[in-house]
């Protein structure tokens, strides 16, 4: 499909200098400018938003590999860790999860359950535990965001939030762009902490 589109005389500038320095065509570089302006910076952040689209644009994009590119975005985070939880919470509150449904359930043993004590241990509480060895993700997911300010740091914090953002299903499926704008929104909140020379606690 053939597009027109009128720029200002400094993008002219700009266009004019750019093709010329990089022999690129103006096609190019517009693609480019685009994915640029609206993709995350830096890796893995990049490369699962250029996963997002592709997928999408080769129609071979599903809700649930959505879901799972946005809980690995999550996980890097353990190695980058922002203490702006806005955009977490955003994402958690699409989530209703059922103490019921055995994929949003801890149970004693599995990989959750040492980190998850671990959450419980820093903010100075008992792992809560029903009479089957088992932690309601929800209550977890509650109690991580309402001490963010002692958990931001720690990796495990993270690790949780992925895993069960990744086992768990939430109330409305995300689309393509959703994912890209999330990876695209923790991103910015870590380089705002790394910027600050802020490293992650263990």
């Amino acid at each position: 499909m053939k597009r027109f589109f009128k720029s200002d005389r400094e993008s002219d500038a700009l266009i004019e200098k750019i093709t010329k320095l990089y022999g690129l065509k103006i096609g190019e570089f517009i693609n480019m400018a685009i994915k640029n302006e609206l993709y995350p910076v830096t890796d893995p952040f990049r490369t699962e938003a250029a996963f997002l689209l592709q997928s999408h644009t080769d129609g071979k994009l599903d809700a649930w590999v959505i879901k799972q590119s946005m809980s690995r975005g999550i996980r890097a985070l353990s190695s980058r860790p922002a203490r702006n939880a806005e955009h977490l919470q955003g994402f958690f509150a699409h989530y209703y999860f059922d103490e019921s449904t055995k994929n949003c359930t801890i149970v004693e043993g599995d990989a959750l359950w040492e980190p998850s004590a671990m959450i419980y241990s820093t903010i100075g509480k008992k792992a809560p535990m029903d009479g089957f060895g088992k932690m309601n993700g929800s209550h977890l997911v509650d109690e991580i965001f309402a001490h963010w300010n002692a958990l931001w740091g720690k990796a495990a914090t993270y690790d949780v939030l992925a895993t069960l953002a990744y086992r768990c299903e939430p109330c409305k499926p995300f689309d393509w762009f959703d994912g890209i704008s999330f990876l695209s929104d923790i991103e910015r909140d870590a380089l705002a902490q790394w910027s600050g020379g802020t490293n992650r606690s263990e």
